[in-house]
């Protein structure tokens, strides 16, 4: 009998880990199930897998942030070390999966499959969609079609780059895509499909040396650009001791011009100023942005604002320049 690949679950909270007071109400509390209670609702998983379970955080995952995802990143490496495990699945609240996902990309170097999933709904939900969500991640994970792709996001049966996924939706079930370069395969009961060939994104595990020091990151601020903004909220930021910022810019990145002294002035300073678009599927470019990119200023490419702070965050914390790193993150390596 061929022996079933190991799989370590990693759990940190989330809502598919929440429970509500009955199971049609659209308010629950997060993180309130640890990962063996979840797998004791999803016959089958033990035949596909030998799974060993741990609970790293019980967060609702709007309270995850860098320290938290320093720490995940560590478990997931020391996971990935054992000779003996295939891959490691990371349960993690959909708030901010999208920025962990690409933390963890861009700061493991494994060539294991890790994959991250979540839930839109509560356990105790009715059609609650986390059961499903989890078979698949396992599943992805024991899959040797999964190896040396980095890290991948797996939901509504769906698999996505840890680097291009985004959250579109506040309650529906399908409420992930991909901001550039779409789905890269599919995950149904038995069968795992990929659409591209393996290969990892670009600066997969680029800032791996974060994970062996105790160093704390970087703050980046976000600000959102709104009809009639003024330069007072960036003052604001900068005073406050960001180090960083990321504008949430209009469409491919234009701001109001009353907003351009102020942003070139803080950018003279030295602080770093990354444009992206508050549109979902973010496209911004040097030449399509109000600013003009050069000095401490970058355009973001394929990256949304949420996802640029965390990269812009990575970047200083490695003394790494901006505007190299950005323009490496949307060329394949």
């Amino acid at each position: 009998m061929t022996a079933k690949p190991k799989i370590n679950i990693i759990g940190t909270g989330g809502t598919i880990a929440g429970r509500s007071a009955s199971a049609t109400d659209l308010a629950y509390d997060a993180a309130q199930l640890s990962v063996d209670e979840l797998l004791e609702d999803i016959p089958g998983l033990k035949d596909i897998a030998d799974i060993s379970a741990t609970n790293l955080f019980a967060l609702n995952s709007k309270d995850m942030g860098p320290g938290e995802w320093l720490k995940l990143a560590r478990r997931v490496e020391t996971c990935a070390e054992d000779q003996d495990t295939a891959g490691v699945v990371v349960t993690h609240g959909t708030d901010t999966l999208e920025e962990a996902a690409l933390f963890l990309e861009l700061t493991l170097r494994t060539q294991k499959p890790v994959v991250i999933t979540g839930s839109m709904r509560a356990a105790t939900a009715l059609s609650a969609d986390g059961p499903a969500n989890l078979y698949q991640a396992v599943q992805v994970s024991a899959s040797s079609q999964a190896a040396g792709r980095g890290v991948l996001v797996v939901l509504n049966g769906e698999i996505f780059s840890g680097t291009r996924v985004i959250k579109g939706h506040s309650i529906a079930t399908d409420a992930f895509s991909a901001s550039a370069g779409g789905l890269i395969g599919n995950a149904y009961s038995g069968h795992t499909f990929f659409f591209v060939s393996p290969g990892f994104p670009p600066l997969h595990g680029a800032f791996h040396r974060v994970l062996q020091n105790d160093q704390v990151l970087p703050q980046v601020g976000v600000h959102f650009v709104t009809a009639g903004d003024d330069e007072q909220a960036l003052v604001s930021l900068e005073a406050a001791g960001y180090q960083g910022l990321v504008l949430a810019a209009f469409g491919s990145g234009e701001i109001p011009e009353a907003l351009v002294p102020g942003a070139k002035a803080i950018a003279e300073r030295g602080m770093p100023i990354v444009v992206s678009s508050r549109v979902n599927h973010t496209v911004v470019l040097p030449e399509t942005m109000t600013l003009k990119e050069g000095g401490h200023v970058v355009a973001s490419r394929h990256l949304n604002p949420q996802k640029s702070a965390v990269l812009l965050a990575l970047a200083l914390a490695t003394g790494s320049d901006p505007i190299d790193v950005f323009t490496r993150a949307d060329i394949a390596e």
